[in-house]
């Protein structure tokens, strides 16, 4: 299967180095465009699974070029996160109508851009494969206890299939037992959501992907063997 791609647009080449460098740990094919004419026409021949567009270009502006994809129905689901400049708000405002999906501050924080990233595919950042896997989880989240299914897992996180309500950057205690151990702890971070009119993988069990925010290193040690022994393909 292949990386799902990002189309990033922007006039100005630095800006461009610098969201590849953000992406440069995510599992995605990288498109780019100078501006907006040549952002449409890798649009249509590529469909990208997200785009970044800058919103001040010279030929053809990110917000007009953003209304022109919003209104083809062929192209209108693709998600676009507009790039414009702290403080600008008639800025803002414009892209707002034109009907993007995000906006996200200029100046480019690496937190935000990628954070806004896995909002619409989770891919982003993710700097090893998840092997599918089933275990039993059990999770709380302030005070109150939830069970559900683990479904893959990675070196850094596990994806949860559950129905609990949980929100990006909730933050979880999480149980789960693996083969011949006893229940392992981890402290975690909700990093996307799969539920309800939020499912960006319908094919997947609602639930959510969390990655770890602390693990001891007995458990992180028993989760590597687990990780390389099942994509290895050994018995």
């Amino acid at each position: 299967m292949s990386n799902p791609s990002i189309l990033l647009v922007d006039d100005e080449k630095f800006f461009l180095n610098l969201q590849q460098e953000f992406l440069k740990d995510s599992p995605v094919t990288i498109l780019t465009a100078s501006g907006g004419e040549e952002a449409l026409d890798a649009i249509r021949r590529h469909r990208p699974n997200l785009i970044f567009m800058d919103f001040r270009m010279p030929d053809l502006d990110g917000a007009t070029c953003c209304a022109i994809l919003k209104n083809d129905p062929k192209l209108a689901a693709i998600p676009v996160v507009m790039v414009a400049a702290e403080g600008k708000e008639n800025d803002r405002e414009l892209c707002r109508k034109a009907g993007c999906d995000a906006i996200i501050a200029k100046p480019l924080d690496r937190r935000q851009f990628l954070a806004t990233g896995r909002r619409f595919l989770p891919a982003v950042e993710r700097r090893y494969a998840r092997i599918p896997y089933s275990a039993l989880a059990v999770f709380r989240k302030g005070e109150s206890s939830f069970h559900g299914t683990i479904e893959d897992i990675s070196l850094w996180g596990v994806y949860v299939a559950s129905r609990c309500d949980v929100q990006i950057d909730e933050r979880i205690r999480l149980g789960f037992v693996l083969p011949d151990t006893e229940l392992l702890e981890a402290e975690a971070r909700v990093a996307w959501v799969n539920l309800g009119h939020r499912r960006i993988k319908p094919a997947m069990p609602e639930g959510f992907g969390v990655e770890f925010t602390a693990i001891p290193d007995a458990a992180r040690e028993r989760v590597r063997m687990i990780v390389e022994r099942t994509g290895s393909g050994a018995a």
